[in-house]
């Protein structure tokens, strides 16, 4: 469950009801971060409820005659708020960006649509990155270490992905699109024998190795003629 942490960690600060879980996790404004739909809390906290990792602490009242229940951690959802802590600070899973299997065969696309469609992606990443820029700086003389450090890293993966693809779309816009080199890359060893051969596009027979220059050969010597007898 992806909300399961977010919901354990605002608890750690005392018992409160689903909205306000809501409201505190929308005012971090972590679906610029997270990827969790903060919508989805509500049913998060009844399968935490159910599983005994939170449990009802009283009800409060609202208007028209409604109520809220006012949820806190047990034993157990400490001793999983703590699990989780360790579980995602040691997770080193890899993370692929969306554009890879694009860029793949960018050798077969229209250099000019996709040019333009990535000076489209730059644009809406360089005007969301100033907003979140004046966003870090006024949360600054408030804000925990831990958002710090989120802030700050949002901040350095967009801009360094900007000046990524700032570079890519001026490779492109040079005609600088290679397509792979087959050839060169069975004589490296890459398609090793024993593999599937590659489909008939790709299989390319690489030029023939010259044969090593062969071994000289001596000429024997001829052999002295004896000396004459003494007379």
């Amino acid at each position: 469950m992806k909300a399961e942490l977010l919901i354990l960690g605002v608890l750690q600060g005392g018992d409160l009801h689903p909205y306000e879980i809501k409201r505190r996790l929308t005012a971090a404004h972590v679906d610029h971060y997270i990827d969790v739909d903060v919508g989805t809390l509500y049913y998060a906290v009844r399968s935490l409820a159910r599983d005994g990792l939170i449990e009802a602490k009283g009800v409060e009242a609202v208007a028209r005659g409604g109520e809220r229940t006012t949820y806190g951690l047990t034993p157990a959802g400490r001793a999983r708020f703590h699990a989780l802590m360790a579980e995602r600070l040691a997770d080193v899973s890899p993370r692929y960006h969306p554009l890879y299997p694009a860029l793949m065969f960018l050798h077969h696309a229209d250099p000019d649509a996709v040019a333009d469609a990535l000076r489209q992606r730059l644009a809406v990443q360089r005007d969301y990155h100033r907003p979140l820029k004046a966003l870090a700086d006024y949360l600054a003389p408030v804000q925990s270490t831990g958002m710090r450090a989120i802030l700050e890293n949002g901040l350095a993966h967009l801009e360094t992905e900007n000046a990524w693809l700032a570079k890519l779309v001026e490779t492109i816009e040079a005609g600088d699109i290679r397509p792979p080199d087959y050839d060169r890359a069975r004589l490296m060893g890459l398609f090793p024998a024993g593999q599937p051969p590659l489909p008939p596009e790709y299989a390319q027979t690489p030029p023939p190795v010259p044969p090593p220059p062969a071994a000289k050969t001596r000429r024997p010597r001829a052999a002295k003629p004896a000396n004459p007898p003494l007379s």
